[in-house]
């Protein structure tokens, strides 16, 4: 896209000067773009600084290793993305849904860091065992995560304006297609991927009808919010804050490391830009992530193994 004048048919043909001198000056504003993943991208940053595309590792698999869905949510993308990396929410918003029995337990141990790429967070669940149950989620810059599920999955909280984010969620298994009972789970509106409808690139459960919640299916308390769905869960506690969410009011605790992490992130880049400093994710490269769970020993260091943990050698062939 270079945002060349092709035409001028307001002025006649007789007008060739004319004509030729306009479509030789008249530009509109245009950005750089590339098809990926069957996703248009752009570059939307200084004129001749472009980066290679980093090697999302869901963007270079077979279209049939993937399942990609997007919708509107009515929130800042920031509310969003933070909604997306706070760990104790899992043991109680998305409560009697397909969750393992480590997630009834809260978080005792958190450890954050800052990568090349954005940063790393692990949550510990000390279950009684001798073992604890370590969950590494990765955050690439600027508003990507990937989880540590199976199959794999990644989130994408595109901004729209100041009041609303395009959502992408992605399913993917960097080793064979996506099965049957994998796609099925995807499409039904259980997992992170919402049903829309019939507005396009509209969640169907949305503030406007309550997330369709289910006050019977709450109070027997095989749903802790009576909403279909883990997407649709997360959606409904960040929209209902608010378009943007007053954060002078918050009271930060221990269990949101990630989330003070992330702010710190995004307000150094944003110094390191207006010195003329690099940026992390410029290297394609540093994108050769996956996040993970293992179960270490009590007393483990976990820092001295999250970057190892994390990283891929070889990212998924297409």
């Amino acid at each position: 896209m270079h945002g060349e004048c092709t035409d001028v048919p307001c002025v006649p043909d007789t007008a060739r000067d004319h004509i030729e001198n306009a479509k030789r000056n008249i530009r509109v504003k245009s950005y750089p773009c590339m098809e990926r993943a069957g996703l248009v991208w752009t570059y939307m940053g200084p004129a001749g600084e472009e980066p290679d595309f980093p090697e999302l590792e869901w963007t270079m698999v077979p279209p049939a290793h993937r399942y990609t869905t997007r919708h509107v949510q009515e929130c800042n993308w920031l509310q969003a993305l933070e909604g997306g990396f706070d760990a104790p929410h899992l043991t109680f918003l998305h409560r009697g849904g397909e969750t393992e029995a480590s997630r009834n337990f809260v978080p005792s141990f958190y450890e954050v860091q800052g990568t090349d790429f954005g940063f790393i967070v692990a949550t510990g669940r000390d279950t009684g065992e001798p073992l604890i149950k370590w969950n590494l989620n990765i955050m690439l810059m600027p508003f990507h995560k990937i989880i540590s599920t199976q199959p794999f999955a990644a989130h994408m909280w595109v901004p729209v304006d100041d009041g609303n984010t395009m959502l992408y969620s992605i399913d993917f298994r960097p080793d064979r297609p996506l099965s049957e009972q994998e796609l099925e789970r995807a499409k039904g509106g259980d997992w992170i991927h919402t049903e829309n409808g019939p507005e396009p690139d509209h969640a169907l459960r949305n503030k406007r009808n309550d997330y369709m919640i289910d006050r019977e299916l709450q109070a027997s308390g095989v749903s802790y919010t009576g909403i279909k769905g883990f997407g649709t869960q997360d959606c409904a506690v960040q929209e209902s804050m608010g378009s943007i969410v007053d954060r002078s009011l918050e009271h930060l605790l221990m269990g949101d490391a990630a989330i003070v992490k992330l702010r710190r992130l995004l307000l150094q880049a944003l110094r390191d830009n207006a010195d003329g400093k690099p940026l992390m994710g410029i290297d394609p490269r540093s994108y050769r992530v996956r996040s993970t769970r293992v179960e270490l020993p009590r007393g483990a260091d976990m820092t001295a193994a999250m970057s190892e943990l994390v990283r891929v050698d070889k990212v998924a062939a297409q």
